[in-house]
């Protein structure tokens, strides 16, 4: 899939998705993490927190299938590369799970490469990076909007290379659900989409790291609530998944 923002965007193959299901009275502690060639997804983490997938630096490509896959208190996630882009070993989506007892703040970013260098995985980590340091302050505000604004600021001023989406679902102890999208990542609630995609075919209008605003969207939880990073399938190399599956918690 190729997409067009002010340079030339490669094809690429990312189909990805995110299942939630809360119980948000509970104390989480570190993830449960496991796969093979996992040290390709880089993933930080500490008590109730998880950042993975991007990278911090280009490195070219080792052929060898990667995946990564475990659980947060009341969100399960799973990653997957194959032997794709030549030019980085890494995975170009990132994830971010915040799970506290006071909400739960997950997001996924789909990196977007320009002339094939792999900084879309550069982008996309550095986004799930930055939102770490704003996602207390994010659940402790009724409307995060300008937490947000500010967020997004600092993106657009310190992503200098490559792009990424940004789907960032916040998700209140009632169950009041905010969502705040830029790009064509998308947000499924009990089989229903809920947010327009920025894009136009194969132009993408809207990205994180650009100078527009998110789109805002607000809605009560629902079941299973789906995160897609991508949900279009075409034939380029890379082929790469996130999953976060619904599990049962008691309140």
């Amino acid at each position: 899939m190729s997409y067009e923002f002010g340079l030339r965007i490669k094809r690429r193959e990312i189909f990805g998705w995110v299942l939630i299901s809360l119980g948000l009275d509970l104390d989480y502690g570190e993830p449960e993490i496991r796969g093979f060639n996992t040290d390709a997804f880089n993933p930080s983490f500490g008590r109730g927190w998880l950042v993975a997938g991007g990278a911090d630096k280009v490195l070219g490509d080792d052929g060898k299938p990667k995946e990564l896959e475990g659980s947060l208190g009341p969100v399960r996630f799973s990653m997957r590369k194959g032997a794709g882009h030549m030019w980085t070993r890494f995975c170009e989506d990132s994830i971010l799970i915040y799970a506290k007892p006071n909400g739960v703040v997950t997001a996924v970013f789909d990196g977007v490469s320009g002339e094939g260098d792999g900084s879309g995985g550069l982008a996309s980590r550095r986004a799930a990076n930055t939102l770490l340091e704003y996602v207390d302050r994010i659940l402790e505000r009724e409307q995060p909007d300008e937490v947000l604004e500010e967020y997004r600021e600092k993106c657009a001023s310190s992503i200098p290379l490559g792009a990424t989406t940004a789907l960032i679902l916040v998700i209140k102890q009632d169950g009041e659900c905010l969502l705040y999208n830029k790009g064509d990542s998308m947000c499924y609630a009990g089989g229903r989409l809920i947010n327009t995609l920025d894009s136009v075919g194969n132009l993408l209008l809207k990205w994180l790291n650009d100078d527009k605003p998110f789109s805002r969207y607000t809605f009560k939880r629902q079941g299973e609530i789906t995160l897609c990073s991508d949900g279009v399938l075409n034939s380029w190399d890379d082929s790469t998944e996130i999953n976060i599956n619904s599990i049962q918690t008691e309140h």
